[in-house]
């Protein structure tokens, strides 16, 4: 492993650092490929956020919601009935198809970002009963028996998932997310941060992509994933390298998020924060960099993810290395 030295900044600041804020400075530096400074990497997630919540705030009034914070007024929209499915077969399967509906408009728009690249035909699914029944958490399938491959949605708790959160889901695990990066890169370990940081910035890229230029409700729900990803970096390095409690971190997350955007309660997702430093954090800033990385010029993004992706997966170093060459 790299020296905890060269891990954290260089200067006077990183030899007084204490040891455990060195160690987590190695661990968030191991998962994200490069050097991390970890004080750095929360006020660039701090900064993110604001912007997240000023966007987030205009697209709330737009609907009528003006008092309280952004996190509050989310979860006024998250209980209105018009946008919640029935907890019914009908309902279920009117979310299935609502989110390949996104899914297929998308299409189209793809080969502005990825020119030539093949995207695989996939689609979402119901999961089938057994399933259901054994609890299972929503999965990816590969291509096989001449089927497309798929993403098996956990729509279990269908109340808590209100309509307008579920087109980031379908652009985060099917494309031009991991459904999408899979086929292209089959040796991507789920463990590397990079396996994750893709589909989390293939949310962003979707919306840049116009997906929700007719829809401000489906880009609140964008942006609550978004809120949510940023949230986790926040936390993860709050409570490894500037001496958060636990409950200060699900503090901070639930007022960034507002209710639990993944199918995992806030609380669960900060124990799984402080049994493995660094993995979360290294994820959403490989996201984040992924996005400053991305030319301007929209005629150069199928180069560049061509490079990001077709060449197989790396730490960010490597793949920041990539992005140069292609420039």
């Amino acid at each position: 492993m790299t020296t905890r030295r060269t891990l954290l900044a260089t200067g006077l600041g990183a030899l007084a650092a204490p040891a455990w804020t060195a160690d987590y400075a190695a661990a968030l530096s191991q998962a994200y490929g490069a050097p991390v400074d970890p004080p750095a990497a929360h006020r660039r997630a701090l900064a993110a956020t604001r912007a997240a919540q000023a966007r987030a705030d205009v697209l709330l009034r737009g609907q009528g919601l003006v008092a309280g914070g952004v996190a509050e007024r989310l979860r006024v929209l998250a209980k209105d009935p018009r946008w919640l499915y029935a907890d019914d077969e009908a309902g279920r399967d009117r979310a299935v198809a609502e989110m390949n509906g996104r899914l297929a408009a998308l299409r189209p728009r793809l080969p502005a970002a990825f020119g030539d690249l093949p995207v695989a035909a996939a689609e979402v699914r119901r999961m089938p009963p057994a399933d259901v029944a054994a609890g299972r958490g929503g999965y990816r399938e590969a291509p096989r028996d001449g089927r497309a491959p798929a993403y098996y949605v956990d729509l279990r708790a269908i109340r808590a998932r209100p309509a307008w959160t579920l087109p980031s889901t379908a652009f985060h695990e099917v494309t031009p997310g991991h459904l999408l990066q899979l086929p292209l890169q089959a040796q991507a370990a789920p463990t590397l941060a990079y396996f994750e940081a893709w589909a989390i910035y293939a949310e962003q890229l979707a919306r840049d992509l116009g997906a929700y230029a007719d829809d401000p409700r489906g880009e609140l729900g964008y942006l609550q994933w978004r809120l949510f990803r940023l949230g986790r970096i926040v936390a993860d390095t709050g409570l490894h390298a500037l001496g958060w409690s636990r409950e200060r971190a699900i503090a901070a997350m639930a007022g960034l998020q507002g209710f639990p955007a993944a199918f995992i309660t806030i609380e669960a997702d900060a124990d799984r924060i402080v049994a493995q430093p660094g993995k979360v954090a290294a994820e959403g800033l490989g996201a984040l960099a992924l996005a400053d990385w991305r030319p301007k010029a929209t005629a150069r993004w199928p180069a560049y993810h061509r490079a990001i992706l077709a060449e197989g997966p790396a730490g960010f170093g490597e793949l920041e290395r990539r992005v140069r060459m292609t420039r």
